[in-house]
């Protein structure tokens, strides 16, 4: 990270009342944004960072935990240096004063990541990876060819997969190398790198021996496989694998169902069937939510509360606002990103001249590439994060808070079979 002037911020927190701070803090010379940085203590600490319009130079919190004790700082980014308060301790309970905080720089309580792979396919390669927890506020994916960048995609801390292919812009040829190396942002600046791995795009079945003479650390390799992948309850009777040389038939026709570029296709009609994970074989074409674009081979789309997650990979597809209902897209494909108002965010769309959060309409502008609040009230109720966390329906990760849901079933479609 770039040098942080820390203390060339003058940070006033007031304590107004249980559960609510006040913030107000000195305008810095050529200030870009400003980052609310926000951390929640405790065994397992919760990190938040609000973007903030340089206009805005207060700031209220509503709705945190009287009980709890938060570090609380301001980090103004612009075109050179960056410049910081010093940290301050505050319990959000009436009588109680904030105090100074020695909590270090910024720098130590960024994210890192922890873990980084990559699966080659056809044309294809789908990166994955885990942070730590701690500030972060975009990833940076670099895919080096032959000595040059190839690509570099800006992504979501909320993203933890994505595939690279010709939908997404990137023309991979099979046989080629690349090497990928994943890196943490925060207010504008790298924090930290991930090992590169090295890989080799290659046809379906020789994944394997294409990158045989590669560095194996951080390689997966896909799995085409008849057999079932999870048996849900312990006594429950799991289906046995298909035999060797055993073939699936299409129920419409009768002729039989192979793997074609990672699809299960009838060579006689042409219906698609993807595996369900318990041994069965669903037809794409009577599925309720269709199937997931986040995996190859694909895999069923299922209702978890009010979103629809992949049931392999667990991540969310969003319905867009005014759009057709069965319309979805990943978090790496939303046009305008994510909104910093919102606990989860939600997606940030066009309203005529403005981009405003499509849940609560505040709005967002865009600053060097990235969407920072512009808010029309300088309040932020934090009250349905701490109920989730206290109601046990959230969880802490690495940017803050993720909500966790009761799932529901999904809606069996037709299925493949097996000749008896």
């Amino acid at each position: 990270m770039a040098t942080v002037r820390t203390g060339t911020i003058v940070l006033e927190v007031e304590v107004v009342g249980d559960g609510s701070v006040a913030l107000r803090w000195s305008a810095a010379p050529r200030a870009r944004c400003y980052h609310l940085l926000v951390i929640r203590s405790g065994t397992v600490r919760a990190y938040t960072a609000l973007q903030l319009g340089c206009e805005v130079l207060r700031y209220q919190i509503n709705g945190l935990s009287r009980h709890q004790r938060y570090l609380i700082a301001v980090l103004a980014s612009g075109p050179s240096a960056l410049a910081a308060s010093e940290w301050c301790s505050v319990t959000p309970r009436a009588g109680m004063q904030p105090h100074p905080e020695a909590a270090g720089e910024v720098g130590r309580h960024t994210a890192r990541v922890e873990r980084f792979s990559v699966m080659p396919q056809s044309r294809r390669l789908t990166a994955y990876w885990r942070t730590s927890k701690g500030f972060i506020d975009q990833l940076l994916l670099e895919v080096h060819c032959r000595g040059r960048v190839a690509k570099q995609l800006t992504l979501e801390p909320e993203v933890t997969s994505v595939s690279l292919d010709g939908e997404r812009g990137v023309k991979l040829q099979d046989g080629e190398t690349y090497a990928l190396r994943m890196h943490t942002l925060f207010a504008g600046q790298v924090q930290h790198s991930s090992p590169e791995v090295r890989c080799v795009p290659a046809p379906q079945g020789e994944e394997r021996q294409a990158n045989r003479s590669l560095p194996q650390d951080g390689l997966i390799y896909p799995c085409l496989s008849l057999a079932p992948e999870v048996s849900i309850f312990e006594d429950e009777p799991v289906a046995s694998a298909a035999p060797v040389g055993a073939q699936l038939v299409c129920r419409h026709c009768g002729q039989s169902v192979r793997w074609q570029e990672y699809r299960l296709l009838c060579g006689g009609c042409g219906a698609e069937f993807i595996p369900n994970g318990r041994g069965d074989y669903l037809e794409v074409g009577r599925l309720r939510f269709g199937t997931c674009r986040c995996c190859l081979p694909k895999k069923i789309l299922v209702q978890k509360g009010e979103v629809l997650v992949c049931a392999h990979s667990g991540k969310e597809h969003i319905r867009m606002p005014d759009a057709d209902q069965n319309t979805y897209r990943l978090i790496e494909d939303l046009p305008f990103g994510l909104c910093q108002c919102c606990r989860p965010r939600r997606p940030l769309a066009r309203r005529g001249n403005v981009t405003v959060c499509s849940k609560t309409g505040e709005t967002h502008r865009n600053e060097d590439g990235r969407y920072v609040l512009v808010p029309s009230e300088l309040v932020f109720d934090a009250t349905a994060i701490d109920d989730l966390l206290d109601a046990g329906l959230a969880e802490i990760c690495a940017t803050g808070v993720s909500r966790a849901s009761a799932s529901g079933a999904p809606r069996a479609g037709a299925t493949a079979s097996r000749p008896r």
